[in-house]
């Protein structure tokens, strides 16, 4: 049994708890927000049995744990996963991974160091479709890559109006940060390259942070990219387009869907073989999985280190309006 403290009791919480319920391996067992009446509440509706803390470090002194889900504001996440693994503990952490990518750089020494994995709660890498077009990748069944575009629009301009989402001392950046760090992630998980150059807009409306952008990218493998995140629209909407000399495939950045087409253009549905845990597909079982050796990480630190050096280079790029060089991640960046 793998005892957790899951931090911040917020509305992302809500799904995180759904989930941590299907995976019997890990028990929450301590829970944290600097707001008690919250905590509370959460403690109630989903683990009546879990110990209730208002401070972060009250509760790494007191509970017993293994390991932390961090659900909380992007700027929290480089303390306090530092703190965690400092004390020996592994780590799960809502994404973005943190804001920068010195910080990035220092969480992965540190969880090197101490032997504590670390990964990061993004959707897509833990869903069949995503782990079926990984597989055919690896094997060279698709073909050589040549582009690959994306995009997301949401609502999020006016549904984060106010809140700490537009703070960017405590978001670290805005729409393009948030959402579309889903979409940028699902891209070089995809593309398995990281990004060597990019061109970057966007346009900050009348806050402080992004709220729409668009960026060109070149990959290491030679591939193209683009992707447009728009956080001014009415609705929600997401879609991966992967252009290889081989096939069109279909899919979006949660991995929801999957449609591929052949070289002659005929539409087909691929079989993709789906799990029977009623956990499949989320960051929570894979993080329990590799906490008790059964598989590796499929969002480890790599993917945090990698989004923060393209982040770095996007928002470089806006600002001096010039395409900008992306900081080569090392190879041996693994987990």
């Amino acid at each position: 049994m793998i005892r957790l403290g899951l931090v911040g009791c917020g509305n992302m919480a809500h799904w995180h708890a759904q989930q941590l319920l299907k995976v019997p391996e890990l028990r929450v067992t301590a829970l944290c927000d600097p707001f008690a009446l919250r905590t509370a509440e959460f403690r109630e509706r989903f683990f009546n049995q879990a110990q209730e803390y208002e401070h972060y470090e009250k509760m790494l002194e007191s509970a017993e744990l293994d390991a932390v889900l961090l659900v909380t504001p992007h700027a929290l996440h480089y303390p306090q996963a530092m703190q965690a693994m400092q004390r020996g503990l592994h780590v799960l952490c809502e994404k973005p991974m943190v804001t920068n990518s010195e910080q990035a750089y220092e969480l992965w020494r540190t969880s090197v160091k101490t032997g504590m994995l670390l990964g990061i709660a993004f959707q897509s890498p833990y869903t069949a479709e995503f782990g079926y077009l990984a597989d055919l990748r690896d094997a060279g069944k698709l073909g050589s890559l040549q582009n690959i575009a994306g995009y997301v629009s949401q609502n999020w301009y006016r549904s984060s109006a106010g809140k700490w989402r537009q703070d960017p001392l405590v978001s670290g950046g805005g729409f393009i940060y948030d959402t579309g760090a889903h979409m940028l992630n699902a891209i070089m998980w995809l593309t398995n390259s990281p990004v060597i150059e990019v061109n970057c807009y966007i346009d900050k409306a009348d806050t402080a942070v992004d709220i729409r952008g668009s960026a060109a990218f070149r990959f290491q493998n030679g591939a193209f990219g683009s992707v447009t995140m728009a956080g001014n629209t009415p609705m929600f909407r997401s879609e991966i387009s992967i252009f290889t000399e081989r096939f069109l495939i279909v899919t979006d950045q949660y991995g929801s869907r999957l449609d591929m087409f052949d070289g002659n253009g005929s539409r087909f549905y691929p079989h993709v073989p789906h799990q029977a845990h009623p956990a499949a597909g989320s960051p929570h079982l894979n993080f329990a999985n590799a906490i008790l050796g059964k598989e590796r990480l499929r969002a480890p630190a790599r993917c945090g280190v990698l989004l923060s050096a393209l982040m770095d280079a996007m928002y470089e790029s806006a600002n001096l309006a010039t395409p900008i060089k992306v900081n080569p991640v090392p190879d041996q960046i693994s987990g």
